[in-house]
């Protein structure tokens, strides 16, 4: 009989010390939350650069990949049609925009592409290809799909290589796509590589 009172009163004990236990366990302190909310805050000042710096380099090789595109469709423009075809770069818009035989796309990627984000830059390149000898918009192939000439306004050239610069509008990230040959060989070249 009196182990059945003590398991009684051991079990009546063990109710309410696990009940008060309960009450102090139950949720969050303020003091918990506030660091979990500076923890949240510190990694997000650690990571909101790194993922701007990340999309500004999409933002760029993509536009330089719309360029490559409009050169080698223009290339194969000259070659199917068998007449001249001018494909010319408009760096005055925002943003950039270029022509191939007359017909006006821009050089935007689904709209994320907003005023004043990118620069472009297009010329006739010095002798390493890190800058411009001469100022020239637009590139024109003949019905081969070789360079037939470069062309400033009406101001007509052979020189070559030429190239069109993709930047930021400070010049830190660069990527290009350089006209080489005669024959149009095209290459990618990105950072001190191009010209600005």
């Amino acid at each position: 009989m009196k182990t059945k009172i003590l398991l009684k009163f051991l079990h009546h004990t063990f109710l309410k010390v696990s009940h008060r236990r309960n009450q102090h366990d139950a949720g969050f302190s303020f003091t918990d939350l506030v660091i979990v909310f500076l923890i949240i805050g510190v990694l997000s000042a650690i990571a909101a650069p790194a993922w701007n710096a990340l999309i500004t380099r999409q933002r760029i090789r993509s536009v330089n990949s719309q360029v490559l595109q409009a050169l080698q469709k223009g290339q194969s423009q000259a070659k199917f049609k068998k007449e001249n075809v001018t494909v010319e770069f408009i760096s005055t818009e925002d943003p950039p925009e270029v022509k191939i035989d007359g017909i006006q796309q821009s050089l935007n990627s689904n709209g994320e592409i907003k005023a004043g984000m990118i620069k472009l830059a297009t010329g006739i390149c010095d002798t390493d290809c890190t800058g411009f000898t001469d100022s020239a918009d637009s590139i024109i192939f003949n019905y081969l799909g070789t360079v037939e000439s470069t062309q400033t306004g009406t101001v007509e050239s052979t020189e070559l290589p030429f190239a069109i610069t993709v930047s930021t509008p400070e010049g830190e990230l660069k990527r290009c796509v350089i006209v080489e040959t005669i024959i149009g060989g095209m290459r990618i070249a990105e950072g001190g590589s191009c010209p600005f």
